[in-house]
Protein backbone atom coordinates (compact mmCIF):
# COMPACT_ATOMS: atom_id res chain seq x y z
CA UNK A 1 0.00 0.00 0.00
CA UNK A 2 1.00 3.53 -0.39
CA UNK A 3 2.93 5.22 2.51
CA UNK A 4 -0.02 7.36 4.28
CA UNK A 5 0.30 10.95 3.71
CA UNK A 6 2.14 11.31 0.33
CA UNK A 7 2.00 13.39 -2.91
CA UNK A 8 4.13 12.06 -5.34
CA UNK A 9 5.64 13.13 -9.10
CA UNK A 10 6.50 10.71 -11.52
CA UNK A 11 8.82 7.85 -11.24
CA UNK A 12 11.97 8.16 -12.34
CA UNK A 13 15.14 6.34 -12.26
CA UNK A 14 17.73 7.92 -10.06
CA UNK A 15 20.18 10.03 -12.32
CA UNK A 16 23.95 10.02 -12.53
CA UNK A 17 24.92 7.46 -9.95
CA UNK A 18 23.88 4.70 -11.55
CA UNK A 19 25.28 5.03 -15.29
CA UNK A 20 28.68 5.37 -12.93
CA UNK A 21 27.93 2.20 -10.77
CA UNK A 22 30.76 -0.26 -12.82
CA UNK A 23 33.33 2.20 -12.04
CA UNK A 24 33.25 2.38 -8.69
CA UNK A 25 36.76 2.26 -7.34
CA UNK A 26 37.71 0.14 -4.14
CA UNK A 27 37.99 2.50 -1.38
CA UNK A 28 41.30 2.60 0.59
CA UNK A 29 40.70 2.25 3.97
CA UNK A 30 43.82 3.03 7.04
CA UNK A 31 44.53 3.03 10.32
CA UNK A 32 45.36 6.70 10.98
CA UNK A 33 44.95 6.36 15.29
CA UNK A 34 47.62 5.27 17.66
CA UNK A 35 46.47 1.95 19.29
CA UNK A 36 45.58 2.16 23.22
CA UNK A 37 46.08 -0.47 25.39
CA UNK A 38 42.91 -1.50 25.60
CA UNK A 39 41.62 -0.62 22.01
CA UNK A 40 42.36 -2.89 19.11
CA UNK A 41 42.40 -1.41 14.98
CA UNK A 42 40.12 -3.75 13.01
CA UNK A 43 41.13 -4.06 9.23
CA UNK A 44 38.53 -3.00 7.65
CA UNK A 45 36.42 -5.53 5.19
CA UNK A 46 36.13 -5.42 1.73
CA UNK A 47 32.75 -2.92 1.44
CA UNK A 48 29.52 -5.09 -0.73
CA UNK A 49 29.29 -3.32 -4.14
CA UNK A 50 25.49 -3.30 -4.42
CA UNK A 51 25.23 -2.50 -1.09
CA UNK A 52 27.64 0.54 -1.67
CA UNK A 53 25.84 1.89 -4.74
CA UNK A 54 22.30 1.77 -2.96
CA UNK A 55 23.98 4.37 -0.16
CA UNK A 56 25.71 6.52 -2.96
CA UNK A 57 22.38 6.69 -4.94
CA UNK A 58 20.46 7.89 -1.70
CA UNK A 59 23.06 10.50 -0.91
CA UNK A 60 23.14 11.74 -4.59
CA UNK A 61 19.55 11.80 -4.80
CA UNK A 62 18.50 13.75 -1.69
CA UNK A 63 21.29 16.22 -2.45
CA UNK A 64 19.86 16.85 -6.16
CA UNK A 65 16.30 16.97 -4.95
CA UNK A 66 15.69 17.57 -1.36
CA UNK A 67 13.66 20.67 -0.63
CA UNK A 68 16.65 21.66 1.90
CA UNK A 69 20.31 21.86 1.12
CA UNK A 70 21.83 18.35 2.50
CA UNK A 71 26.28 17.06 2.35
CA UNK A 72 26.90 13.60 1.89
CA UNK A 73 28.41 13.35 4.83
CA UNK A 74 26.07 14.48 7.30
CA UNK A 75 23.81 12.03 5.42
CA UNK A 76 26.74 9.12 5.97
CA UNK A 77 26.89 9.73 9.30
CA UNK A 78 23.11 9.64 10.39
CA UNK A 79 22.65 6.59 8.74
CA UNK A 80 25.45 5.19 10.53
CA UNK A 81 24.47 6.18 13.76
CA UNK A 82 21.31 4.03 13.65
CA UNK A 83 23.49 0.79 14.32
CA UNK A 84 23.07 1.47 17.30
CA UNK A 85 19.26 0.41 17.56
CA UNK A 86 20.43 -2.71 16.80
CA UNK A 87 23.39 -2.87 18.96
CA UNK A 88 23.91 0.15 21.48
CA UNK A 89 27.46 -0.81 22.00
CA UNK A 90 28.09 0.94 18.71
CA UNK A 91 29.40 4.04 18.26
CA UNK A 92 29.79 6.19 15.16
CA UNK A 93 31.37 9.59 14.70
CA UNK A 94 33.97 12.15 13.46
CA UNK A 95 37.38 12.71 15.16
CA UNK A 96 38.91 15.18 12.95
CA UNK A 97 39.49 14.26 8.94
CA UNK A 98 38.36 10.47 10.06
CA UNK A 99 35.12 8.48 10.56
CA UNK A 100 35.41 6.02 13.94
CA UNK A 101 33.10 3.03 14.11
CA UNK A 102 33.82 1.24 17.85
CA UNK A 103 32.10 -1.51 19.39
CA UNK A 104 33.77 -2.35 22.40
CA UNK A 105 37.25 -2.41 22.29
CA UNK A 106 37.37 -2.76 18.60
CA UNK A 107 37.89 0.54 16.54
CA UNK A 108 37.46 0.94 12.91
CA UNK A 109 38.73 4.31 11.21
CA UNK A 110 39.13 5.52 7.61
CA UNK A 111 39.61 8.86 6.37
CA UNK A 112 36.78 10.91 5.68
CA UNK A 113 35.99 11.53 1.81
CA UNK A 114 34.84 15.35 0.84
CA UNK A 115 31.82 16.53 2.03
CA UNK A 116 29.90 16.15 -1.21
CA UNK A 117 31.74 12.87 -2.55
CA UNK A 118 28.59 10.69 -2.45
CA UNK A 119 30.48 7.99 -4.03
CA UNK A 120 32.99 8.18 -1.61
CA UNK A 121 30.57 8.19 1.03
CA UNK A 122 28.56 5.27 -0.07
CA UNK A 123 31.68 2.63 -0.34
CA UNK A 124 32.60 4.17 3.25
CA UNK A 125 28.74 3.47 4.47
CA UNK A 126 28.69 -0.05 3.20
CA UNK A 127 32.23 -0.81 4.45
CA UNK A 128 31.51 0.16 7.89
CA UNK A 129 28.31 -1.87 7.90
CA UNK A 130 29.87 -4.57 6.94
CA UNK A 131 32.18 -4.42 9.64
CA UNK A 132 29.31 -3.64 12.23
CA UNK A 133 27.97 -7.00 11.04
CA UNK A 134 31.33 -9.14 11.28
CA UNK A 135 31.39 -7.83 14.42
CA UNK A 136 27.71 -7.98 15.76
CA UNK A 137 25.78 -11.14 15.74
CA UNK A 138 22.13 -8.67 16.20
CA UNK A 139 23.43 -7.17 13.22
CA UNK A 140 24.25 -9.84 11.15
CA UNK A 141 20.95 -11.41 11.98
CA UNK A 142 19.31 -8.67 10.48
CA UNK A 143 18.38 -9.37 6.50
CA UNK A 144 20.82 -6.75 3.86
CA UNK A 145 17.36 -5.27 2.56
CA UNK A 146 16.04 -4.83 5.92
CA UNK A 147 18.98 -3.36 7.89
CA UNK A 148 19.36 -0.96 4.53
CA UNK A 149 15.86 0.21 4.98
CA UNK A 150 15.90 1.15 8.26
CA UNK A 151 20.05 3.34 8.01
CA UNK A 152 18.60 4.83 5.25
CA UNK A 153 15.18 5.77 6.92
CA UNK A 154 16.87 6.90 10.05
CA UNK A 155 18.82 9.25 7.61
CA UNK A 156 16.01 10.68 5.95
CA UNK A 157 14.09 11.35 9.34
CA UNK A 158 16.74 14.00 10.08
CA UNK A 159 15.32 15.59 7.09
CA UNK A 160 11.52 15.38 7.38
CA UNK A 161 8.95 13.25 7.96
CA UNK A 162 8.20 12.29 4.43
CA UNK A 163 11.20 11.35 2.80
CA UNK A 164 11.87 7.28 3.06
CA UNK A 165 13.45 4.49 1.34
CA UNK A 166 11.39 1.08 0.24
CA UNK A 167 13.18 -2.03 -0.09
CA UNK A 168 12.87 -3.79 -2.93
CA UNK A 169 9.66 -6.12 -1.22
CA UNK A 170 7.52 -3.19 -0.08
CA UNK A 171 8.30 -0.98 -3.26
CA UNK A 172 6.67 -3.40 -5.36
CA UNK A 173 4.09 -3.09 -3.20
CA UNK A 174 3.30 0.38 -3.41
CA UNK A 175 3.90 0.69 -7.63
CA UNK A 176 1.04 -1.92 -7.54
CA UNK A 177 -1.24 0.52 -5.48
CA UNK A 178 -0.28 3.40 -7.21
CA UNK A 179 0.00 2.61 -10.98
CA UNK A 180 -1.25 -0.97 -10.59
CA UNK A 181 -0.09 -4.31 -11.72
CA UNK A 182 -0.75 -7.13 -13.60
CA UNK A 183 -2.66 -10.07 -11.65
CA UNK A 184 -6.67 -11.41 -11.64
CA UNK A 185 -8.22 -9.24 -8.96
CA UNK A 186 -8.90 -11.31 -5.73
CA UNK A 187 -7.22 -10.45 -1.84
CA UNK A 188 -6.49 -13.28 -0.13
CA UNK A 189 -6.45 -12.97 3.58
CA UNK A 190 -3.94 -12.26 5.87
CA UNK A 191 -3.67 -15.68 7.80
CA UNK A 192 -2.31 -18.60 6.02
CA UNK A 193 -4.97 -20.54 5.22
CA UNK A 194 -5.55 -19.32 0.54
CA UNK A 195 -9.58 -17.96 1.72
CA UNK A 196 -10.58 -15.16 -0.84
CA UNK A 197 -11.67 -11.81 0.73
CA UNK A 198 -12.54 -9.27 -2.06
CA UNK A 199 -12.99 -9.88 -6.00
CA UNK A 200 -11.96 -6.37 -7.49
CA UNK A 201 -15.30 -5.57 -9.78
CA UNK A 202 -14.47 -6.05 -13.71
CA UNK A 203 -11.23 -8.30 -12.90
CA UNK A 204 -10.42 -11.48 -14.41
CA UNK A 205 -11.51 -12.97 -11.37
CA UNK A 206 -14.81 -11.18 -11.36
CA UNK A 207 -15.64 -11.94 -14.46
CA UNK A 208 -14.56 -15.90 -14.07
CA UNK A 209 -16.87 -16.23 -11.64
CA UNK A 210 -14.58 -16.63 -8.06
CA UNK A 211 -16.40 -15.76 -5.03
CA UNK A 212 -15.77 -14.44 -1.64
CA UNK A 213 -14.39 -17.29 0.81
CA UNK A 214 -13.36 -19.70 -2.04
CA UNK A 215 -10.11 -21.05 -1.36
CA UNK A 216 -6.99 -21.64 -4.22
CA UNK A 217 -6.03 -25.44 -3.60
CA UNK A 218 -3.51 -24.88 -6.49
CA UNK A 219 -2.23 -22.88 -8.79
CA UNK A 220 -0.18 -23.71 -12.11
CA UNK A 221 -0.54 -27.37 -11.15
CA UNK A 222 1.53 -26.84 -7.61
CA UNK A 223 -1.05 -27.48 -4.41
CA UNK A 224 -0.97 -24.37 -2.17
CA UNK A 225 -0.18 -25.81 0.79
CA UNK A 226 3.33 -26.26 -1.04
CA UNK A 227 3.70 -22.66 -1.55
CA UNK A 228 4.32 -19.50 1.29
CA UNK A 229 1.80 -17.23 1.46
CA UNK A 230 3.99 -14.31 0.06
CA UNK A 231 5.06 -17.13 -2.68
CA UNK A 232 1.46 -17.59 -3.50
CA UNK A 233 0.33 -13.88 -3.92
CA UNK A 234 3.76 -13.36 -6.08
CA UNK A 235 2.50 -15.90 -8.91
CA UNK A 236 -0.89 -14.81 -8.79
CA UNK A 237 0.81 -11.78 -10.22
CA UNK A 238 2.56 -11.31 -14.06
CA UNK A 239 2.26 -9.35 -17.37
CA UNK A 240 -0.74 -8.51 -18.59
CA UNK A 241 -2.99 -10.98 -20.86
CA UNK A 242 -0.42 -14.02 -19.71
CA UNK A 243 -2.37 -16.98 -18.20
CA UNK A 244 -2.79 -18.75 -14.74
CA UNK A 245 -4.38 -21.45 -13.71
CA UNK A 246 -6.21 -21.62 -10.15
CA UNK A 247 -7.68 -25.15 -8.29
CA UNK A 248 -10.57 -23.05 -6.40
CA UNK A 249 -12.40 -25.20 -3.79
CA UNK A 250 -16.21 -23.67 -2.46
CA UNK A 251 -18.42 -24.84 0.11
CA UNK A 252 -21.07 -26.86 -1.20
CA UNK A 253 -18.59 -28.07 -3.92
CA UNK A 254 -17.67 -31.60 -3.50
CA UNK A 255 -14.12 -31.36 -5.66
CA UNK A 256 -12.13 -28.38 -6.74
CA UNK A 257 -13.02 -26.21 -9.86
CA UNK A 258 -10.70 -25.51 -12.65
CA UNK A 259 -10.23 -22.11 -13.83
CA UNK A 260 -8.26 -20.96 -16.38
CA UNK A 261 -7.75 -17.12 -15.98
CA UNK A 262 -6.01 -14.29 -18.12
CA UNK A 263 -4.17 -11.46 -16.33
CA UNK A 264 -5.16 -7.70 -16.47
CA UNK A 265 -3.36 -4.63 -15.69
CA UNK A 266 -5.50 -3.46 -12.14
CA UNK A 267 -5.46 -0.36 -10.63
CA UNK A 268 -7.21 -0.78 -7.95
CA UNK A 269 -10.68 0.88 -7.42
CA UNK A 270 -9.71 4.75 -5.06
CA UNK A 271 -13.04 6.37 -5.90
CA UNK A 272 -17.20 5.17 -4.76
CA UNK A 273 -20.51 6.79 -5.33
CA UNK A 274 -23.58 6.23 -3.32
CA UNK A 275 -26.87 8.21 -3.24
CA UNK A 276 -28.19 9.69 -0.10
CA UNK A 277 -31.28 11.01 -0.94
CA UNK A 278 -31.55 13.69 -3.56
CA UNK A 279 -27.53 14.17 -2.86
CA UNK A 280 -24.51 12.04 -4.41
CA UNK A 281 -21.73 11.38 -1.92
CA UNK A 282 -18.68 10.47 -3.84
CA UNK A 283 -15.66 9.22 -1.71
CA UNK A 284 -12.05 9.18 -2.63
CA UNK A 285 -9.94 6.55 -0.67
CA UNK A 286 -6.29 7.88 -1.81
CA UNK A 287 -5.49 9.38 -5.05
CA UNK A 288 -3.66 6.80 -7.58
CA UNK A 289 -3.65 6.37 -11.35
CA UNK A 290 -7.04 5.33 -11.32
CA UNK A 291 -8.71 8.26 -9.06
CA UNK A 292 -9.15 11.05 -12.53
CA UNK A 293 -11.03 8.67 -14.83
CA UNK A 294 -12.92 7.74 -11.57
CA UNK A 295 -14.12 10.92 -10.27
CA UNK A 296 -15.30 11.59 -13.99
CA UNK A 297 -17.30 8.45 -14.29
CA UNK A 298 -18.82 8.61 -10.52
CA UNK A 299 -19.92 12.58 -11.70
CA UNK A 300 -21.55 11.01 -14.77
CA UNK A 301 -23.12 8.36 -13.22
CA UNK A 302 -24.37 10.59 -10.50
CA UNK A 303 -26.45 12.76 -13.30
CA UNK A 304 -27.35 9.11 -15.64
CA UNK A 305 -28.68 7.80 -12.69
CA UNK A 306 -30.32 10.41 -10.65
CA UNK A 307 -31.12 12.98 -13.30
CA UNK A 308 -32.81 15.69 -12.20
CA UNK A 309 -33.50 15.15 -8.79
CA UNK A 310 -29.52 15.64 -8.00
CA UNK A 311 -29.33 18.72 -5.57
CA UNK A 312 -25.24 18.59 -5.43
CA UNK A 313 -22.19 16.52 -4.37
CA UNK A 314 -20.23 15.64 -1.22
CA UNK A 315 -16.99 14.91 -2.04
CA UNK A 316 -15.83 12.65 1.22
CA UNK A 317 -12.15 12.64 1.76
CA UNK A 318 -11.94 11.65 5.01
CA UNK A 319 -9.37 9.63 6.16
CA UNK A 320 -7.97 10.07 2.90
CA UNK A 321 -4.11 10.17 3.29
CA UNK A 322 -3.09 11.31 -0.42
CA UNK A 323 -1.06 10.31 -3.59
CA UNK A 324 -0.16 11.21 -6.77
CA UNK A 325 -0.34 15.02 -7.63
CA UNK A 326 -1.60 14.85 -11.18
CA UNK A 327 -4.59 13.12 -9.52
CA UNK A 328 -5.11 15.70 -7.58
CA UNK A 329 -5.37 18.32 -10.23
CA UNK A 330 -7.55 16.05 -12.23
CA UNK A 331 -10.23 16.17 -9.69
CA UNK A 332 -9.97 19.70 -8.63
CA UNK A 333 -10.51 20.71 -12.51
CA UNK A 334 -14.09 18.86 -12.21
CA UNK A 335 -15.61 21.70 -10.44
CA UNK A 336 -13.59 24.77 -12.16
CA UNK A 337 -13.74 26.38 -14.82
CA UNK A 338 -9.94 27.85 -15.13
CA UNK A 339 -8.53 29.08 -12.13
CA UNK A 340 -4.77 28.12 -10.59
CA UNK A 341 -5.37 24.75 -8.40
CA UNK A 342 -1.51 24.60 -6.82
CA UNK A 343 1.97 25.87 -7.34
CA UNK A 344 4.89 23.97 -5.70
CA UNK A 345 8.12 25.76 -4.52
CA UNK A 346 11.94 23.89 -3.69
CA UNK A 347 15.49 24.25 -4.23
CA UNK A 348 15.58 22.00 -7.61
CA UNK A 349 14.63 24.19 -10.86
CA UNK A 350 12.25 21.77 -11.41
CA UNK A 351 10.19 21.80 -8.36
CA UNK A 352 8.67 25.12 -9.93
CA UNK A 353 5.39 24.00 -11.34
CA UNK A 354 2.27 26.13 -11.43
CA UNK A 355 -1.04 23.82 -11.81
CA UNK A 356 -4.47 25.11 -12.93
CA UNK A 357 -7.90 23.48 -14.37
CA UNK A 358 -8.66 24.31 -17.91
CA UNK A 359 -11.07 26.84 -19.09
CA UNK A 360 -14.34 26.53 -20.72
CA UNK A 361 -14.43 23.25 -20.13
CA UNK A 362 -17.62 21.36 -18.57
CA UNK A 363 -16.91 21.71 -15.41
CA UNK A 364 -19.19 20.61 -12.77
CA UNK A 365 -21.41 23.40 -11.54
CA UNK A 366 -23.87 21.86 -8.93
CA UNK A 367 -23.17 22.89 -5.09
CA UNK A 368 -20.38 20.85 -3.51
CA UNK A 369 -19.98 20.48 0.12
CA UNK A 370 -16.03 18.65 1.05
CA UNK A 371 -15.62 16.69 4.25
CA UNK A 372 -12.54 16.95 5.76
CA UNK A 373 -10.82 15.38 9.26
CA UNK A 374 -7.42 15.13 10.55
CA UNK A 375 -7.07 12.18 8.28
CA UNK A 376 -6.85 14.32 4.97
CA UNK A 377 -3.50 15.03 3.63
CA UNK A 378 -1.62 15.79 1.00
CA UNK A 379 -3.68 15.16 -2.19
CA UNK A 380 -6.82 15.28 -0.65
CA UNK A 381 -6.03 19.25 0.91
CA UNK A 382 -4.58 20.28 -2.13
CA UNK A 383 -8.26 19.49 -3.46
CA UNK A 384 -10.27 20.65 -0.47
CA UNK A 385 -8.18 24.07 -0.25
CA UNK A 386 -8.28 24.88 -4.26
CA UNK A 387 -12.25 24.55 -4.29
CA UNK A 388 -12.35 26.06 -1.06
CA UNK A 389 -10.47 29.15 -2.00
CA UNK A 390 -11.88 29.81 -5.40
CA UNK A 391 -15.40 29.80 -3.33
CA UNK A 392 -16.48 26.71 -5.20
CA UNK A 393 -17.41 24.31 -2.19
CA UNK A 394 -18.06 24.48 1.65
CA UNK A 395 -15.59 22.44 3.76
CA UNK A 396 -17.53 20.69 6.63
CA UNK A 397 -15.67 18.61 9.28
CA UNK A 398 -12.18 19.05 11.88
CA UNK A 399 -8.96 20.70 10.02
CA UNK A 400 -6.87 18.76 7.97
CA UNK A 401 -3.54 17.17 8.84
CA UNK A 402 -1.76 20.30 7.29
CA UNK A 403 0.85 18.05 5.12
CA UNK A 404 1.87 20.77 2.55
CA UNK A 405 4.91 19.13 0.61
CA UNK A 406 5.52 17.18 -2.19
CA UNK A 407 7.77 13.64 -2.60
CA UNK A 408 9.58 12.61 -5.52
CA UNK A 409 9.81 9.11 -6.42
CA UNK A 410 12.68 7.74 -7.47
CA UNK A 411 13.28 3.67 -8.47
CA UNK A 412 16.91 2.60 -7.29
CA UNK A 413 18.85 -0.02 -8.95
CA UNK A 414 17.76 -2.76 -6.57
CA UNK A 415 14.04 -1.99 -7.93
CA UNK A 416 13.74 -0.07 -4.71
CA UNK A 417 12.08 3.32 -4.11
CA UNK A 418 13.52 6.73 -2.65
CA UNK A 419 10.56 8.99 -2.00
CA UNK A 420 12.70 12.41 -1.41
CA UNK A 421 10.05 15.13 -0.23
CA UNK A 422 10.96 18.07 -3.06
CA UNK A 423 9.10 20.86 -2.51
CA UNK A 424 5.99 22.98 -0.96
CA UNK A 425 2.99 23.53 -1.36
CA UNK A 426 1.48 26.85 -2.20
CA UNK A 427 -2.80 27.32 -1.96
CA UNK A 428 -4.65 29.42 -4.48
CA UNK A 429 -4.60 32.53 -2.55
CA UNK A 430 -0.59 31.89 -1.40
CA UNK A 431 -0.49 31.03 2.11
CA UNK A 432 1.68 27.67 2.84
CA UNK A 433 -0.56 24.27 3.32
CA UNK A 434 2.18 22.87 4.86
CA UNK A 435 1.39 23.31 9.36
CA UNK A 436 -1.40 25.35 8.01
CA UNK A 437 -4.22 22.83 5.87
CA UNK A 438 -7.55 22.73 5.23
CA UNK A 439 -9.54 24.68 8.30
CA UNK A 440 -13.41 23.66 7.71
CA UNK A 441 -15.54 26.67 7.32
CA UNK A 442 -18.54 24.26 9.04
CA UNK A 443 -16.66 23.00 12.23
CA UNK A 444 -17.97 19.35 13.59
CA UNK A 445 -14.82 18.72 16.05
CA UNK A 446 -16.83 19.78 19.42
CA UNK A 447 -20.75 18.37 18.31
CA UNK A 448 -21.92 15.55 19.58
CA UNK A 449 -23.58 13.20 17.52
CA UNK A 450 -26.97 14.38 18.28
CA UNK A 451 -26.34 18.09 17.88
CA UNK A 452 -28.79 19.75 15.87
CA UNK A 453 -27.57 20.23 12.52
CA UNK A 454 -29.36 23.47 12.15
CA UNK A 455 -27.72 25.06 15.44
CA UNK A 456 -24.24 23.67 14.32
CA UNK A 457 -25.33 25.68 10.98
CA UNK A 458 -26.72 28.65 12.90
CA UNK A 459 -22.93 29.66 14.13
CA UNK A 460 -21.57 28.65 11.72
CA UNK A 461 -18.75 30.28 10.75
CA UNK A 462 -18.01 31.76 13.44
CA UNK A 463 -15.54 34.88 13.64
CA UNK A 464 -12.21 33.00 13.43
CA UNK A 465 -13.21 30.32 10.67
CA UNK A 466 -14.47 33.30 8.45
CA UNK A 467 -11.19 35.00 8.44
CA UNK A 468 -9.62 35.49 4.88
CA UNK A 469 -6.82 32.47 5.20
CA UNK A 470 -4.45 34.42 2.87
CA UNK A 471 -4.55 37.52 5.88
CA UNK A 472 -3.34 35.08 8.53
CA UNK A 473 0.22 35.29 10.04
CA UNK A 474 1.50 32.36 11.96
CA UNK A 475 -0.40 33.09 15.37
CA UNK A 476 -3.70 33.76 13.63
CA UNK A 477 -3.14 30.17 11.79
CA UNK A 478 -2.70 28.75 14.93
CA UNK A 479 -5.76 30.41 16.27
CA UNK A 480 -7.67 29.14 13.35
CA UNK A 481 -6.51 25.24 14.01
CA UNK A 482 -6.96 25.62 17.73
CA UNK A 483 -10.72 26.95 16.73
CA UNK A 484 -11.42 23.72 14.67
CA UNK A 485 -8.65 21.04 15.56
CA UNK A 486 -7.96 17.84 13.93
CA UNK A 487 -10.01 14.54 14.56
CA UNK A 488 -9.48 11.57 13.07
CA UNK A 489 -12.73 10.10 13.13
CA UNK A 490 -15.77 9.59 10.37
CA UNK A 491 -18.66 11.14 12.41
CA UNK A 492 -21.74 10.65 10.98
CA UNK A 493 -22.84 14.33 11.30
CA UNK A 494 -20.55 15.25 8.87
CA UNK A 495 -23.08 13.80 6.28
CA UNK A 496 -26.21 15.51 7.74
CA UNK A 497 -24.59 18.50 7.58
CA UNK A 498 -23.46 18.30 4.25
CA UNK A 499 -26.90 16.78 3.26
CA UNK A 500 -28.71 20.03 4.86
CA UNK A 501 -26.18 22.11 3.37
CA UNK A 502 -27.06 21.06 -0.34
CA UNK A 503 -31.14 20.89 0.59
CA UNK A 504 -30.94 24.75 1.22
CA UNK A 505 -29.31 27.18 -0.83
CA UNK A 506 -29.60 30.20 0.94
CA UNK A 507 -27.32 28.81 3.45
CA UNK A 508 -24.75 27.09 1.17
CA UNK A 509 -24.59 30.76 -0.24
CA UNK A 510 -24.02 32.23 3.37
CA UNK A 511 -21.39 29.53 3.98
CA UNK A 512 -19.80 30.51 0.79
CA UNK A 513 -20.02 34.31 1.43
CA UNK A 514 -21.93 35.00 -1.54
CA UNK A 515 -25.51 36.48 -2.06
CA UNK A 516 -27.75 33.65 -1.59
CA UNK A 517 -29.80 34.84 -5.16
CA UNK A 518 -27.19 34.88 -7.31
CA UNK A 519 -26.11 31.71 -6.45
CA UNK A 520 -29.99 30.23 -6.30
CA UNK A 521 -29.65 28.82 -9.97
CA UNK A 522 -26.96 26.46 -9.37
CA UNK A 523 -29.12 24.21 -7.35
CA UNK A 524 -30.99 23.25 -10.89
CA UNK A 525 -29.33 20.24 -12.36
CA UNK A 526 -27.50 20.92 -14.70
CA UNK A 527 -26.18 17.29 -16.67
CA UNK A 528 -22.45 18.31 -17.60
CA UNK A 529 -21.45 15.05 -17.58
Amino acid sequence: MMASGEIRRNVARVPGVLAKAAMFSVLALCACAAQSASDRIQPIPLANGDESQIFSETYQSVIEYHVDAARADVLSLAALGDLTSFDPAFTVGRNGDDVVLQHGNEIWRSHAPAPFDTVGWGKLTATLVQAARDAAPKVAAVAPDKLEQALIDHMLATLDRFSHYARPAIAREWRAARDGYGGIGIVLSDEPDTRITAVMADSPAWRAGIHIDDRIVALDGVPSDALTPEQLRSRLRGPALSTVVLGIQRAGIEKPVTLTLQRAHLVPPSVSLKELGDVAVIKIASFNQQTGNGIVDALARAHREMGERLKGFVLDLRGNPGGLLDQSVTVASQFLDGGTIATTIGRNPESFQYFAAPANHHAETLPLVILVNGGSASASEIVAAALQDAGRAVVVGTASYGKGTVQTVLRTSNDGELTVTWARLIAPKGYFLHHHGVVPTVCTADAADKTPVDAILAKSPGPTLSEARDTLDEAGWTALRAACPPASEHDPLDLRVARQLLENPAVYARMLGNDPVRLAHNFHPVATH
